[in-house]
């Protein structure tokens, strides 16, 4: 076996895993010790450790001296370090050893010669094409090569390394494996056609449009007539609908008296009708009569019974009238000269109906959004009855827009997710809109508060907490930490500051429907009582005492769910990477937590000026958006899968060594 770093990473893992060693564990018992990326990069043949730790780790596993000792040579240790590059340039293994020992000794020399003589432009170029005829690499066009390199491109491994990155950045971004992206890019002399994807666009013919001013806006307080069914089907239940009114202010009398038992008070018989109707009337309704966790308070019953209730004339005709406004919006919708974004929500209770219109008229009316005269669907603004055309209609405008905005809620769908993957799959962006927690007259800003690091939190709390705050348990994490610095500095929030807080966020953070964690039917009372006083009468009195430390337990705990959400969608959903069907590449979402964000990034899409750079870990090259940290792009590192994607998606098959 000649000795190759392929070869000599692959002893190491033997000889560490017949030890049954990790990694660190390795790295930790050597002399003196490395680190475990070392040992990682070794392993994988991505890089030759330095001498000093080549050797403390080759003699303690027990090497065999004469697969290694020729890597502690400077000349051997810049060629394999040159071949690493080459490797990642071409997307696939390379490798001298099927060569005698003659030509292998030349393309060493040939390396040498690249790499430590001071050659002109020209030299460098044929130098470097001929040299991969030793590996059986296709020869680099002019073109291509004049992109990526110049002379000064192999003076150092590094240089050569920065080279090749700027070539993956680029590739990653057309192709789905860079042997695909070699193969195609380097044996042409036109490159232009095919990096034409990466180009700036001018945006001139947006600004130049016709202002888009069809829609007819429905004001906000009208928004949850558009959840209804026709306004004529709503005066026909009139009779049902009273029906289950009467029994629901009945039980919430009785709720009152004797506690939350009264429903055992009602026969089987009426129940099962009234739990039909409950659903029929209100499906967004999160437990049936007959579960243990049906236990609502009085003033929750009423509430509902005003809801579900029979209409007056005046509400019927207001309903009527708003639901034909959206069947106007809804026609302009799909005749629309253009349809450029597409809004993914979730809408089933009347807080995200104002949660959508909120995000969406403040994101289109922004500076760098507004001049570009966009249309978009915006679905609060939009009503049809048939839900079978409902769905239609949202496929529809799925296929026409550019670029969808998925806008995260505390509860998503499987109709919201199939959207955004389906919009992924077409190779279309997506931004993915997370709402955060915002009280800067306390300093709080949720998602940058969540990348503070676990000691600086530590220190934050400590300076700013009570006693009780000043020693930490190893076992706290930091969003534990997180939660309780949010804690604190809401609890130093004046009334005012609270009900902005309140005002700003209720819709987002769905505050009605959290009046399920306060303890006690009085008390949740109280809470819904001066939610409604901040909410729907723009008062800024501060609550009671024991409802602010609710209201600011509620704040936190979403806050901090919608960050987790934020974390998976960056990291870990399923949705945040879709293979492009028509080319294999992988494409990401872009996960935004602000409405400015999200402006910034639908205007640098629609221009095509993204700021990418490219992050290679143990497992994958990622193309990785720099204002958001969201991966737009990936090419693993695992082999089989990369000839995979090759194989079924390219129509080129990897090279193989």
């Amino acid at each position: 076996m000649q000795p190759t770093l392929r070869n000599l990473g692959s002893m190491v893992q033997a000889f560490r895993l017949e030890r049954g060693l990790t990694q660190v564990q390795l790295a930790e018992a050597v002399q003196p010790p490395t680190n475990r990326t070392a040992i990682a990069h070794l392993e994988q043949a991505r890089r030759v450790p330095e001498p000093e730790a080549l050797r403390a780790i080759c003699i303690f596993l027990g090497l065999p001296r004469s697969y290694w000792e020729m890597f502690l040579d400077a000349d051997h240790r810049k060629v394999s370090a040159f071949e690493v590059v080459l490797a990642e340039l071409v997307g696939a293994a390379i490798s001298l050893e099927s060569l005698d020992g003659a030509a292998a000794a030349t393309a060493h020399d040939h390396i040498l010669s690249l790499l430590t003589r001071d050659l002109t432009v020209d030299q460098t170029f044929d130098t470097f094409r001929s040299l991969l005829v030793y590996y059986g690499v296709p020869p680099a066009s002019r073109a291509f090569f004049d992109r990526y390199f110049d002379a000064d491109s192999f003076r150092t491994a590094q240089a050569f390394r920065n080279a090749v990155t700027r070539y993956q950045s680029d590739a990653i971004r057309i192709f789905s494996t860079f042997n695909r992206a070699y193969v195609s890019l380097a044996t042409t002399e036109s490159l232009e056609p095919l990096l034409a994807p990466l180009q700036p666009r001018d945006d001139a013919h947006y600004r130049q449009r016709t202002e888009w001013t069809q829609i007819e806006e429905i004001p906000e307080e009208r928004l949850a007539d558009l959840g209804y069914i026709a306004a004529e089907r709503i005066r026909q239940e009139s009779a049902e609908r009273t029906a289950l009114s009467n029994f629901l202010r009945e039980l919430a009398t009785q709720v009152s008296s004797d506690g939350p038992t009264a429903l055992g008070l009602t026969g089987d018989k009426k129940r099962r009708k009234m739990d039909s109707l409950l659903r029929k009337f209100d499906p967004g309704s999160r437990h049936s009569l007959f579960s243990p966790l049906f236990l609502p308070d009085a003033d929750q019953l009423e509430r509902k019974a005003d809801q579900i209730g029979p209409k007056a004339d005046a509400d019927l005709e207001r309903i009527g009238e708003t639901q034909r406004v959206g069947q106007q919006n809804l026609a302009r919708y799909l005749a629309a000269d253009h349809l450029d974004v597409y809004v993914a929500t979730s809408m089933r209770f009347d807080a995200d109906f104002v949660s959508v219109n909120r995000f969406a008229t403040a994101l289109f009316t922004h500076d760098d959004v507004r001049p570009l005269k966009l249309r978009y669907f915006n679905p609060t603004q939009s009503w049809i009855d048939d839900r079978v055309a409902k769905g239609l209609v949202e496929a529809l405008m799925l296929r026409r827009a550019s670029m969808t905005i998925y806008m995260a809620q505390k509860e998503d769908t499987f109709g919201k997710d199939s959207e955004a993957s389906v919009a992924l799959g077409q190779g279309k962006p997506v931004i993915v809109y997370v709402p955060k927690l915002l009280v800067p007259e306390v300093d709080v800003d949720t998602e940058t508060l969540g990348r503070i690091p676990k000691e600086q939190l530590e220190r934050e709390i400590r300076a700013e907490g009570t006693q009780e705050d000043q020693d930490f348990d190893e076992t706290i994490d930091q969003e534990a930490l997180h939660g309780r610095l949010l804690s604190i500095r809401l609890g130093r929030a004046q009334g005012a500051a609270l009900a902005r807080a309140v005002q700003r966020h209720w819709a987002d953070f769905d505050l009605y429907g959290e009046a399920v964690r306060v303890e006690g039917s009085d008390e949740r009372a109280t809470y819904r009582a001066w939610l409604d006083s901040v909410v729907k009468n723009g008062q800024l009195a501060a609550p009671l005492p024991a409802i602010g430390e609710r209201v600011i337990s509620i704040l936190v705990a979403t806050a901090l769910r919608f960050e987790r959400r934020a974390r998976i969608f960056r990291e870990v959903h399923p949705l945040a990477l879709q293979v492009i069907l028509s080319s294999g590449v992988l494409n990401g979402i872009l996960v935004a937590r602000s409405v400015d964000s999200c402006a910034h990034l639908m205007r640098a899409l629609i221009r095509n000026e993204l700021e990418l750079e490219l992050v290679i870990d143990d497992f994958n090259y990622r193309l990785v958006e720099k204002s958001t940290g969201s991966t737009v792009r990936v090419i693993s590192q695992h082999l089989l899968l990369r000839n995979a994607f090759s194989t079924f998606y390219s129509g080129f098959p990897a090279t193989s060594n």
